[in-house]
């Protein structure tokens, strides 16, 4: 009876031990399937962090402890990013204005505008007005930062136009990178009509005119402007040859005393037509990108000194 006994008691402990071996292994199992999902959904959390956050972030997580009914556990998770790049310079601001605002184009049967007088009209959709918009228009796209100041400056007094366009810039809070005043020329015997590029449209030629200051007691930017005029000019006779005239300099200062760079431009002449002054506006806005953003040596050492100056 004794043995019996003993070999009950020891199949009794057998049974036991296999139940409790396969209680260890389907705890093994379910403890294995609980962590692949918490790593899947914690590696799908961080993932869903790896997004474009403004600089290195670290993050505490509790990855499901307490759903696991372990102990919270931290885990700090580090997102690492590219250091950040620095801030892109703000696009070069100009300004275009006009201080002769009624200098209009040769008249054409199929868009007539009133005249006050000879080539002239108060009709900004017709007058250099209109070819300034145009200009901005283009420099906008290119990215620039673009005032277009359409104050008439004219008024009934052309000889005192330049007295109160230098106020109109005076009223600026802020210098510009660029200032242009945008005019016409005045077409004179054996000037150019036109130029005409192979299978192009006819456009308008364009001139810069720069004061040398002769005549003011307080001078204009003159060496830094000349160079700015004639890196312009010789960018857009680089795409259209013989389109623009050489730098014309004269004496007096035409308010390009307000800062650097201040520059006249002649669109064209009073011969022209509006429209072949509009043609001509595509080719000076490329120029002034090119000037912008391949500049000349001489004219990059002038931008880098104006860079790195104070205030």
């Amino acid at each position: 009876m004794i043995h019996f006994k003993v070999v009950r008691a020891s199949r009794i402990l057998l049974i036991a031990a296999i139940v409790l071996l396969a209680g260890v292994v389907c705890a093994i199992v379910a403890h294995y399937a609980l962590s692949s999902n918490a790593g899947t959904a914690d590696a799908n959390l961080v993932e869903a962090l790896d997004g474009p956050v403004q600089a290195q972030s670290v993050f505490a997580l509790n990855l499901r402890a307490q759903q696991r009914g372990n102990a919270p556990e931290e885990i700090e998770v580090e997102v690492l990013h590219p250091s950040a790049s620095p801030a892109p310079s703000p696009a070069p601001a100009i300004l275009i204005y006009h201080t002769h605002t009624h200098e209009a184009y040769e008249q054409v049967r199929e868009d007539p505008y009133d005249a006050v007088e000879a080539w002239r009209t108060t009709d900004a959709g017709h007058s250099v007005v209109r070819v300034g918009e145009a200009l901005a228009g283009q420099l906008r796209s290119m990215g620039f930062e673009v005032t277009h100041d359409t104050t008439d400056h004219e008024g009934d007094a052309l000889s005192t136009a330049y007295t109160r366009s230098l106020k109109t810039l005076q009223g600026y809070s802020k210098p510009f990178d660029l200032y242009i005043d945008l005019h016409r020329d005045a077409w004179s015997q054996g000037m150019p009509m036109r130029y005409l590029e192979t299978e192009g449209k006819p456009m308008a030629q364009p001139m810069l005119l720069i004061g040398n200051g002769n005549g003011f007691d307080e001078k204009p930017h003159y060496e830094e402007n000349l160079a700015f005029a004639q890196a312009l000019t010789e960018r857009i006779n680089a795409a259209h040859p013989g389109l623009c005239k050489e730098v014309l300099v004269k004496d007096g200062r035409y308010n390009q005393h307000i800062g650097v760079f201040s520059v006249l431009i002649e669109m064209g002449h009073n011969r022209n037509t509006l429209e072949e002054a509009l043609n001509t506006v595509p080719a000076v806005a490329q120029g002034i990108r090119d000037v912008f953003q391949q500049p000349g040596t001489a004219l990059a050492k002038i931008m880098k000194a104006r860079s790195n100056a104070p205030g």
